[in-house]
C-alpha cells in the first residue's frame, strides 16, 4: 500500500484550539504511526502548531486571511509541489478558497475538506467552494444528510468517519472541590468548549439559575476561553451565580476533570461528534446532552445518556434535576457502563484510521482527477 504525503491545512486564528485541531493533529500523528508523511500548516506561533510540534509532528507556518488571495495560492502551490504532496486535507472554508486552489494548480490528486460542523449551506458560493474540492468528510450522518439535501450536490461527495478517541493510559482523579472551592456535599456539572454562542453556555447559566430548592446542592465548572468569557461572567454575576457557575478557563487535565465530575452536560446549539460528550462517556460518567447533530448517533436517550431538546432552558433545567434526584442510581449507573463500552467498541482512533487510509487510497486510485 502506497505511502503518501499528505498536508494538513487549517487557518484557524491563532489562539484558536477546538475539536477540529484536535482532529487534525490526532490524524496527523496516527497516519505518521503508519508510515505516511504528514505536514500540518497554520498560523505562525498558533496554539495549532504548538501543539502539534509537542507531537513531534511537521509544521509548516502559512498565514491564510483572505479567500482566494493570489500571492498566497501562488505560494501554497510552491509548497506543495516542493514536497510532493499527495493528500490535502482543508479544516475552513478560506482553506479551500486558497489552500484548496492551490492543490488544483500544484496537480495534487486528491483534495478533501473535512468538516466537523457544518461549514455549507445551498448558496451559490458554497457551490463554487465544494467544486474545488474532490471529497468532503465529515463525523455525523446528520452533516452529510444536510448536505445531500442540496439540489445541485453529488450524493456521493460526503463521507462519515466517526472521531476516534484515544485517552491516556493512565488518568488521575482531581480534586475538583478543593480546586475551586466548592463544598463537599455538593454535586458538580462540568461543561467545557470554546466560549461562543454555539457552545450554549449562556442557555446552561439561564437553566441553573431556574432549579429551585434542588434536593441536593450543586455547582457547575465551565472549562474554555473564548469572546464571551466576559458576557458569560456578567450573566452569572446578573443571577447572583457566583457561588455556583464557574469559569475555569483552558485546562490542560480536562479528562482528569471530567473523570472527577459528578455529571457532565453539553448544551450546545450546533455540534458535529462532540468530543467532550464522546470523552466522558469513555471515562464512564453520565452525559446530558443537547440533541445536535451528531449526539444521538453517539447517545441512547436513557441507556448511555440523557439526550434534551436543544435551545430550550426549561429541557436543560429539567435535565439538570433529573440528574440530581437520580444521582447514583441504578439506572445511571447502567447508563455509564453501556456508554463505555459502546465507545471502546465503535469510537476507537485504530477505526479511524483505517478509513482514513481506505479512503485516501480510494480517492488517490480515482482516475476522474481534475
Amino acid at each position: 500500500m502506497k505511502k503518501l504525503n499528505i498536508f494538513f491545512s487549517n487557518s484557524i486564528s491563532s489562539h484558536k484550539w477546538g475539536g477540529g485541531e484536535k482532529w487534525m493533529v490526532t490524524a496527523a500523528n496516527g497516519l505518521k504511526e503508519r508510515g505516511h508523511n504528514t505536514i500540518l500548516s497554520g498560523k505562525a506561533n498558533s496554539e495549532f502548531l504548538l501543539r502539534a510540534q509537542k507531537e513531534n509532528l511537521n509544521t509548516l507556518p502559512l498565514n491564510i486571511y483572505a479567500d482566494y488571495n493570489p500571492l498566497k495560492i501562488w505560494h501554497t502551490k510552491k509548497i506543495l509541489q516542493q514536497h510532493s504532496i499527495d493528500v490535502i486535507v482543508l479544516n475552513l472554508n478560506k482553506d479551500i478558497r486558497v489552500a484548496g486552489i492551490a492543490a488544483q494548480l500544484a496537480k495534487v490528486p486528491v483534495i478533501i475538506a473535512r468538516n466537523g460542523i457544518q461549514l455549507f449551506s445551498n448558496k451559490w458560493k458554497y457551490k463554487k467552494t465544494i467544486n474545488i474540492v474532490d471529497g468532503i468528510i465529515t463525523n455525523s450522518k446528520s452533516i452529510q444528510n444536510a448536505y445531500n439535501e442540496f439540489p445541485w450536490m453529488n450524493k456521493k461527495k460526503t463521507t462519515v468517519i466517526y472521531n476516534g478517541l484515544k485517552l491516556r493510559k493512565t488518568i488521575d482523579m482531581y480534586d475538583i472541590r478543593k480546586k475551586w472551592d466548592i463544598e463537599k456535599d455538593s454535586l458538580v456539572f462540568v461543561a467545557a468548549g470554546r466560549l461562543t454562542h454555539q457552545k450554549g453556555f449562556d442557555l446552561l447559566i439561564e437553566a441553573a439559575s431556574n432549579v429551585k430548592n434542588p434536593l441536593k446542592p450543586f455547582s457547575i465548572l465551565i472549562a474554555g476561553t473564548g469572546k464571551d468569557h466576559d458576557q458569560l461572567n456578567k450573566q452569572i454575576i446578573k443571577n447572583n451565580l457566583i457561588d455556583k457557575i464557574k469559569l475555569i478557563g483552558f485546562q490542560e487535565n480536562l479528562d482528569s476533570i471530567l473523570k472527577s465530575a459528578d455529571f457532565v452536560i453539553m448544551p450546545s446549539r450546533q455540534e458535529g461528534m462532540p468530543n467532550v460528550v464522546m470523552e466522558a462517556m469513555a471515562l464512564g460518567r453520565p452525559v446530558f446532552a443537547a440533541n445536535v447533530n451528531g449526539v444521538p448517533e453517539l447517545m441512547d436517550h436513557m441507556k448511555t445518556g440523557y439526550i434534551f431538546e436543544p435551545l430550550n432552558v426549561n429541557a436543560i433545567t429539567k435535565a439538570i434535576e433529573f440528574a440530581i434526584e437520580n444521582h447514583k442510581s441504578d439506572k445511571i449507573s447502567s447508563w455509564c457502563i453501556t456508554a463505555k463500552e459502546h465507545i471502546a467498541s465503535n469510537f476507537t482512533i485504530e477505526k479511524m484510521l483505517d478509513k482514513l487510509e481506505d479512503y485516501f487510497h480510494y480517492q488517490y486510485a480515482l482516475d476522474n482527477r481534475k
